[in-house]
């Protein structure tokens, strides 16, 4: 199976085993009652997933007591990326973007997508090459083409988006 991050547990939440969930991204937990995550290297079945905002209070099968509970703050919840909903086509996991390399149109390299800034209309990409930091906005005059076979992400510069650089 192909397991990927899709958030951690931090602290208990009451005294039946119950905790609190920070997605990664907070509108792709829906999907996750009945599903089965890992938790290091031990399967779970999500008996239920709760709330309104971040976190997320999570129920866990087989994780009945606050003592048990406790032995799980701080882990990373992984699923199968196939029990993922299937995306229209020009949407994408933050999973899959994190990671990518960032290159203008012209070949030239700017480093790595290493976090993903949600703003309400459109996503920024972090972008860092070394000591380095740029903003990407994800927007379509911006971005030109997102290829995750190749791992990359191709961008039209425009004036005032890297400052270093005359466009």
């Amino acid at each position: 199976m192909d397991w990927i991050s899709i958030g951690k547990l931090a602290r208990t939440h009451g005294l039946k085993g119950e905790l609190k969930f920070y997605p990664n991204d907070p509108e792709e937990v829906e999907f996750l009652s009945g599903k089965t995550v890992r938790l290091e290297e031990t399967e779970f079945k999500v008996q239920s997933i709760r709330g309104a905002n971040v976190p997320f209070i999570i129920k866990l099968e087989g994780i009945d007591d606050i003592d048990v509970a406790k032995s799980f703050t701080g882990k990373e919840v992984l699923t199968n990326r196939a029990d993922l909903k299937p995306l229209p086509e020009g949407e994408y996991y933050r999973f899959e973007i994190e990671g990518l390399e960032v290159f203008d149109e012209e070949g030239r390299p700017y480093g790595v997508i290493e976090d993903i800034i949600p703003t309400g209309s459109n996503d920024v990409y972090v972008v860092r090459n070394g000591d380095r930091e740029w903003m990407l906005p994800m927007i379509d005059s911006v971005v030109k083409s997102i290829d995750l076979k190749q791992g990359k992400l191709i961008f039209h510069r425009i004036e005032g988006l890297i400052d270093d650089t005359p466009v």
